[in-house]
């Protein structure tokens, strides 16, 4: 159990540096990060803004965090990997996504609202 929490920690780090770079990116000014942990993981709550020309970006940002499928073999395998350097792109995001063990992402006027799951 000490390893799955360790793992979900530095996992949970690797999501909020990702999508806190996404979202200043998206023209936020203002970015609300709420952590808790609970008894079986950690649950993160995220509100900010978005430039109206970057609604398209945070609709396929919302798309790639909230996957059909996730394969955890995947995640296992590349998660690691990824490069600073690849920020801005897609599969950096859709990585994101697989880490995840859930994701509920609503979309506003200039605004969205996230939270994001991931078990011990």
């Amino acid at each position: 159990m000490k390893k799955r929490m360790h793992m979900a920690r530095r996992r949970m780090n690797h999501v909020v540096s990702e999508l806190n770079h996404a979202m200043l990116l998206a023209g936020c000014r203002e970015l609300n990060l709420r952590l808790v942990r609970e008894e079986e993981g950690l649950r993160l709550h995220i509100r900010g803004g978005f430039a109206p020309e970057n609604r398209a970006m945070v609709e396929r940002m919302a798309a790639l965090l909230q996957p059909a499928v996730r394969d955890p073999a995947l995640v296992e395998t590349y998660w690691e990997l990824a490069g600073e350097d690849q920020y801005t792109s897609d599969s950096e995001m859709s990585l994101v996504g697989q880490m995840l063990d859930g994701a509920q992402v609503e979309i506003g006027p200039g605004e969205v609202r996230m939270e994001l799951y991931l078990a011990f």
